[in-house]
């Protein structure tokens, strides 16, 4: 019997030790700093700043600096820097739910980039390429486009649809979590892609010019965006006539049978199990038509999407 312990002991130890030693050479990768041009720095922000307001001056766009080192408020003068890929624009963090918190950590990070994939298939939830499959049949993301990626977490999606975009087009990718940007950067940097632009940003206000955009996508983030409807009031502010919108989610369908054990997950983690009916409704108020969505088997995932009038 302890000999039997003694070699479990071992076999954890030796897994946990595997798992540290891969997330320390994940990080060393990541802390090289990503390898933008200042010529791509400046093609990036030129693109940007008209459809971007920032926080000091929402009437007006910013300046970029001649350096490409941010943007300039052109009402008060302060900076809004750029570095390491990301173009840092909140004023101040809100407090985070308990995911945003749990998620919001370099070794978190890491590990859902790393296994949101097998996470997903334990959930009976679609593959990645489903995934985009799905969102793509409501976007058509073409070259050229400029496209919205909120909540783009570690980039996964903000990569495919700047594939899609092409080098005339932009991908925006907002997050709230720095260690996520981290990911995404890294993963922009080893694609060598030069058509996106990351930003640290709330969904709560989105640094935006009213109807700037034609294409938002929100792929796996407003289970966790603590008020959603503010969240959807400021999507379709930005958003404009005819805008498409697609999003994939924690989900609940009408008469679903885990809504107990959903809203459970609701009080003890914040993670919200968005009422895809009642998505509708509030997406309708806001003046979108064409809403659709989609709950796979009754599962945990959901998808919608919907045109904005």
């Amino acid at each position: 019997m302890k000999k039997s312990i003694s070699v479990i002991a071992i076999g954890v130890t030796a897994s946990v030790g595997m798992i540290y030693w891969t997330w320390r050479k994940s990080q060393q990768m990541i802390a090289v700093s990503p390898n933008i041009s200042t010529e791509q720095s400046q093609r990036i922000l030129e693109r940007a700043a008209p459809l971007l307001r920032l926080p000091t001056s929402p009437e007006q766009p910013p300046e970029v600096l001649a350096d490409n080192a941010g943007l300039r408020c052109p009402v008060t003068g302060r900076v809004y820097p750029y570095h390491d890929g990301v173009l840092h624009l909140l004023d101040e963090v809100q407090p985070k739910t308990v995911t945003q918190r749990t998620l919001d950590t370099p070794f978190t990070a890491w590990v859902y980039d790393r296994f949101r994939e097998t996470l997903t298939r334990a959930l009976n939830s679609p593959d990645f390429a489903v995934e985009v499959a799905e969102a793509q049949r409501k976007l058509q993301v073409q070259s050229g486009d400029v496209l919205l990626d909120l909540a783009c977490g570690q980039g996964n999606f903000t990569v495919e649809w700047a594939k899609c975009a092409g080098a005339e087009g932009l991908v925006i990718g907002l997050d709230y979590s720095l260690a996520m940007l981290a990911r995404a950067t890294h993963h922009i940097n080893r694609w060598g892609l030069e058509n996106v632009l990351l930003i640290h940003g709330d969904a709560n206000a989105l640094p935006f010019s009213d109807a700037a955009l034609h294409k938002v996508n929100c792929s796996g983030g407003f289970h966790q965006f603590p008020d959603l409807p503010r969240a959807l009031s400021e999507i379709a502010r930005v958003s404009a006539p005819g805008a498409a919108f697609a999003t994939s989610t924690f989900a609940e369908g009408a008469d679903d049978p885990r809504t107990d054990l959903k809203h459970w997950f609701k009080r003890a983690f914040a993670l919200h199990f968005v009422p895809l009916v009642e998505l509708g409704e509030q997406l309708t108020a806001l003046g979108y038509v064409d809403y659709t969505w989609s709950l796979p088997g009754g599962g945990w995932f959901g998808y919608a999407s919907a045109c904005k009038k």
